[in-house]
């Protein structure tokens, strides 16, 4: 791995990753470890420290995808192991599962890991490649491509007071814009997000995890109000609250203790236990939650990846979960369409990965548990998503597994 300065002269590479998260980063790896030379670029000076961010849920298909490239046991040490669901509706459980439930499942868990550590784990894997080069404090600011590649300007501050900005050029056979919901890369080739806001937001509050409970994603739904909780590392808990609208104006004044009390019918023993830890909580963050995606995810040999491209509610985990699926499908077409001389293979990204994100975009949409609906559930707020927690799209594996995907 080489980390290089500004050079006007530019740099040359099969593949240009933009962007600084774990997509970005997966997705060079997975390009570099398929042989092609590999430039990622990203305008963060720094990318986030071990430890630092959220906690998202990385379900067992995916950590299948990470192991493959080593990655697991740096997420393993640091993550908080989920066994999998219990859906609660007003008067009984509506569903419950766990992972190991499941046949032929590799892993009978699924892990959240603060987002510092996966980058930092993905990061020391791709500098120990030796056709990847990795830029920061970057920012692309032009793009111009034709049938043999694509030119990217990028710019730097000079860090001289009224010095101009350092540029560098970079040229690729394929680009990748991994930069996450603001891409400036997905601007620049004219891509327009279309963005859909949930009407209801909802309040997050992290505290110590709960005594003697069983580390599963425990949604307690009494419509219209819905509590959601995860384990994350700590051990400790993530509580998302979407109460009704009267409780939610009480809730933009109040804090920690007006949370705990609001909860007392819905789950009295966490109501209990949020009194027991006042002081040692998060505070109550307010949320509000949308879906976008994109009308479409390449232009010409710029391909869109991640947030860049789609967003998805929290609900069911699967933000991360498909972003990083989607790079490894992105790097395998490119792979393909470079070593292969297969250039239908750039196609096959899309049309794998866009029918089966927006499916689940739309089942989130329509999902009552993220409304105020207030007709009593009769189906669990996960029901809809178990085969995606634990097994990956079938036409996934097979364009992963090189057995040909296009119809």
């Amino acid at each position: 791995m080489t980390t290089c300065e500004p050079d006007p002269t530019g740099l040359e590479a099969d593949v240009c990753v933009v962007g600084s998260g774990a997509t970005a980063l997966y997705g060079a790896l997975r390009s570099a470890r398929a042989g092609q030379s590999v430039v990622l670029v990203s305008s963060r000076p720094e990318f986030e420290a071990a430890g630092a961010g959220i906690s998202p849920l990385l379900a067992p298909p995916t950590l299948g995808l990470l192991a493959a490239d080593g990655i697991e046991d740096a997420l393993t040490e640091a993550g908080q192991r989920v066994l999998g669901v219990d859906d609660h509706g007003t008067t009984t459980m509506l569903s419950s599962w766990r992972y190991a439930d499941h046949p032929g499942i590799a892993r009978p868990y699924g892990l959240t890991v603060p987002t510092g550590t996966t980058v930092q784990a993905l990061l020391a894997a791709l500098r120990a490649e030796p056709r990847a080069t990795v830029l920061t404090g970057e920012s692309v600011v032009a793009v111009e491509q034709d049938e043999a590649g694509v030119r990217l300007g990028f710019e730097r501050p000079s860090g001289r007071a009224g010095g101009a900005p350092l540029r560098r050029r970079v040229t690729a056979r394929y680009a990748v814009a991994a930069d996450g919901r603001q891409s400036a890369l997905r601007e620049l080739v004219g891509v327009r997000l279309e963005v859909s806001a949930f009407d209801r937001p909802a309040w997050l509050l992290v505290a110590p995890a709960v005594p003697g409970r069983e580390p599963v994603l425990l949604v307690r739904h009494q419509a219209p109000r819905a509590l959601f909780t995860i384990p994350t590392p700590g051990p400790s808990i993530a509580l998302v609250w979407s109460p009704d609208r009267d409780q939610g104006e009480q809730l933009e004044q109040g804090g920690p203790a007006t949370l705990a009390e609001q909860l007392g019918d819905v789950d009295p023993e966490l109501s209990e236990w949020l009194v027991a830890v006042a002081g040692r909580t998060s505070p109550v963050m307010r949320l509000g939650f949308s879906l976008w995606r994109a009308p479409a995810w390449r232009v010409g040999r710029v391909l869109l990846v991640g947030e860049s491209v789609h967003g998805l509610h929290t609900l069911g985990g699967q933000g991360l979960n498909q972003s990083l699926q989607s790079a490894a499908s992105a790097a395998r077409a490119m792979a393909d369409a470079l070593t292969l001389g297969d250039s239908g293979a750039i196609d096959d990204y899309e049309r794998v990965r866009r029918p089966h994100v927006e499916r689940l975009q739309d089942l989130q949409w329509n999902l009552q548990a993220l409304g105020y609906d207030t007709t009593p559930p009769v189906k669990g707020a996960h029901e809809d998503f178990i085969d995606v927690m634990t097994s990956l799209h079938p036409e996934l594996v097979a364009q992963l597994e090189g057995s040909g995907v296009r119809g």
